[in-house]
């Protein structure tokens, strides 16, 4: 089971460090906080710009955890808050689950970053070496902040 965990967790890290580092200065396709705020903008979310930075440095946060495998359910968290964010962004502007204007990839991405929210990093990560107690209190903070935060951002999404 650990050396799953460890694949998931190397890929929605990678994913996450590499798409938060692409929107912070343009990196490969030029889209950065600017696009990403005027993208944004056209789909109703206001502070368009603030969201953009919020995005783009928590993408980034969340990667270098769940990469290091260090409190993996806070950079899980982030997964979860990012992706149902963006679906619930896609769906209020219309958009059905199948790409382009779907959620079918922040549905498959959000499971992912749920199932290590849930579960855990396993025993090839840093988080192994902390107490199995520090860890449950971390989950269950992370667990209430996420839906918190996603509670708090709601109105600004649509």
């Amino acid at each position: 089971m650990s050396a799953g965990l460890l694949v998931l967790r190397v890929a929605l890290g990678a994913t996450f460090l590499l798409h938060g580092v692409q929107n912070l200065f343009g990196a490969w396709t030029g889209w950065d906080t600017a696009k990403m705020a005027g993208y944004l903008g056209s789909k109703g979310v206001g502070a368009s710009q603030t969201f953009s930075w919020i995005t783009a440095i928590t993408e980034v946060i969340a990667g270098v955890l769940l990469l290091a495998g260090l409190l993996t359910s806070v950079g899980a968290a982030i997964v979860v808050v990012t992706m149902a964010a963006s679906s619930y962004i896609k769906l209020s502007a219309g958009g059905g689950f199948f790409m382009p204007t779907g959620f079918e990839w922040e549905l498959a991405v959000l499971a992912g970053g749920l199932g290590l929210l849930l579960a855990g990093a396993g025993r090839f990560a840093v988080d192994s070496k902390l107490s199995g107690r520090a860890l449950g209190r971390a989950r269950t903070i992370s667990i209430v902040l996420a839906v918190l935060a996603f509670v708090a951002i709601v109105p600004f999404l649509s």
